[in-house]
């Protein structure tokens, strides 16, 4: 890697674990610590157990959160964070990680239901007026819609994967931070409307369809990324061939990676909507049950509520 890259990249310190290293780390321990808090509120104010709360809100939401925060972990730290300084596949494959696995993974954990829980109840009941105006308004009330998510999701991914921003993002680090962001915060407006429980959640046929028309774009660009007859990114490219990888290969390896598994786990989450959306109303666990979780829990009981 060129010097020069190399401070603007990543901060210009020595050794792996830098700055951005830390901020990462330090920022997934504090969505853990802020999501087992609210899970402990989640579970009422007798218990007060994060176990509990888990087993309420159900086990596999709490465990897909876990996961999703694992995936980020995935991504966004060594050694794959390194790797996607040299290899356009390396870099591909961590921001489809962002997209496609820990975005959906964190919005199945519905973090939005308990983690505004552990703000003071003056916070919070704020935060839910605020929603409920969001609601009511015409214009913000465009973004609770599903197709603004499908439409931010595709120009996010197609924007920051132009060869000017692509490179811009790959030399300034702030940049290459605001990416980050903008894929994972794009992804799971995306995902949220599909797992998070909810009366905006989507399911049945215009499920399977939102997935369907969330999956042409990316397709679209990972072919356009392996069909190409020469590299796209020339910032990427030198940095490949300055570590003895054929760039154009490195491309259409990376293209592949964005065509092929992501349209993966596209179709397997269409087939377990489907399946689901066949067996009839189901619980959040799987089961025949009612769902377990309030839609909105904007109160929770006070320490000193009687029983």
């Amino acid at each position: 890697m060129r010097p020069d890259m190399t401070l603007l990249a990543h901060g210009g310190g020595a050794g792996p674990w830098k700055w951005d290293v830390l901020a990462v780390v330090c920022w997934i321990l504090l969505l853990a610590a802020a999501y087992l808090g609210g899970l402990r509120a989640f579970s009422g104010p007798r218990l007060r157990s994060a176990r509990a709360g888990a087993r309420r809100l159900g086990t596999v939401r709490a465990a897909c959160f876990a996961g999703g925060l694992l995936a980020v972990a995935v991504a966004l730290l060594p050694p794959l964070d390194h790797a996607a300084d040299e290899r356009l596949f390396a870099h591909m494959a961590q921001h489809m990680v962002l997209v496609v696995v820990a975005a959906p993974l964190l919005a199945a954990g519905a973090p939005g239901l308990v983690v505004p829980l552990t703000l003071p109840p003056r916070w919070r009941h704020g935060l839910a007026s605020v929603r409920h105006a969001a609601r009511n308004l015409p214009l913000l009330r465009l973004l609770y819609l599903p197709v603004t998510a499908w439409l931010l999701h595709t120009v996010v991914l197609w924007f920051w994967h132009l060869p000017v921003p692509y490179d811009l993002a790959l030399a300034v680090e702030p940049v290459h931070v605001i990416e980050h962001l903008c894929f994972l915060g794009a992804a799971w407006l995306l995902w949220w409307h599909l797992l998070t429980p909810g009366r905006h959640r989507i399911g049945g046929p215009v499920a399977l369809l939102y997935l369907f028309v969330t999956m042409l774009p990316a397709a679209a660009l990972g072919a356009v990324l392996t069909l190409a007859r020469a590299p796209l990114y020339p910032l990427q490219a030198a940095e490949a061939a300055g570590i003895g990888v054929d760039p154009l290969t490195d491309q259409q390896l990376a293209g592949l990676v964005m065509w092929v598994p992501a349209d993966l786990v596209y179709f397997a989450v269409m087939i377990a909507l489907f399946l689901r959306w066949m067996g009839g109303p189901a619980g959040e666990d799987g089961t025949a049950a009612p769902p377990r979780v309030p839609e909105v829990p904007e109160r929770v009981p006070s320490e000193e509520a009687r029983p």
